[in-house]
């Protein structure tokens, strides 16, 4: 076949490019991350500067809108290369879950400068709180890209890697139960603070979730291409 690449017989140089799209997206969701978990650690200061908060929100703005370039190139790509049309489909909904992970970043990004520029401050605690539960939603996403990595050259290290993104969603539910009672505890009398933590936890929540629809798409796409193999 013209332009085919041997690896394990089974991926086309069209499925390599398609796969690496998919893992510059990742790091793009990974870049935000990042951003974000500084936003949150700006926040844990007593003495936080809002300017700076702003200024940090700012670039999770920026990434956002490259992942956005990035999601029209996967797209645009995809629909003009009917080689990979079975494959298709799923590269699409991976595509757009982890654009979806984009947005949900930014919304609490923005809460965040939200809190910060109304003194809705809670303290080191609670922040330290929701840097471990964005650090949690990092090594799920790591996993989910391991596991596209892998995809490129053995459906069964893929399918490997990958099973650590459901594990991680279990046990972000369980910290996710856990924080929303102790805002519930903390905070009775904090109206404005308990709402939007707890908005912010469910955004958080949703994004681990996003993370395994995600590798539920995945899976699909290594089990068809193992079948093939």
């Amino acid at each position: 076949m013209k332009n085919a690449v041997s690896i394990e017989g089974s991926s086309t140089l069209v499925e390599l490019t398609a796969t690496e799209y998919l893992i510059n997206l990742c790091r793009i969701v990974r870049d935000e991350i990042e951003m974000l978990k500084s936003l949150v650690n700006v926040y844990s200061d007593i003495n936080v500067e809002k300017k700076r908060a702003v200024d940090i929100y700012s670039k999770v703005r920026n990434i956002k809108e490259r992942g956005e370039e990035q999601k029209v190139l996967i797209m645009e790509y995809l629909v003009k290369n009917s080689e990979i049309a079975m494959f298709t489909k799923g590269y699409i909904e991976i595509t757009r879950i982890l654009d979806r992970i984009i947005q949900h970043l930014d919304s609490v990004g923005y809460r965040f400068v939200l809190m910060i520029e109304n003194d809705v401050l809670v303290g080191k605690d609670a922040a330290g709180e929701f840097i471990r539960f964005i650090e949690m939603l990092r090594e799920q996403l790591d996993a989910l890209e391991a596991s596209i990595d892998k995809l490129r050259v053995s459906p069964k290290k893929a399918l490997e890697a990958l099973n650590r993104v459901f594990t991680i969603e279990e046990d972000v539910d369980e910290r996710f139960r856990r924080g929303l009672f102790e805002i519930y505890s903390k905070y009775a009398g904090y109206i404005s603070a308990l709402l939007i933590l707890k908005d912010i936890y469910e955004h958080l929540e949703e994004i681990s979730d996003f993370l395994k629809n995600a590798g539920e798409e995945l899976r699909y796409l290594i089990l068809v291409k193992s079948a093939m193999t």
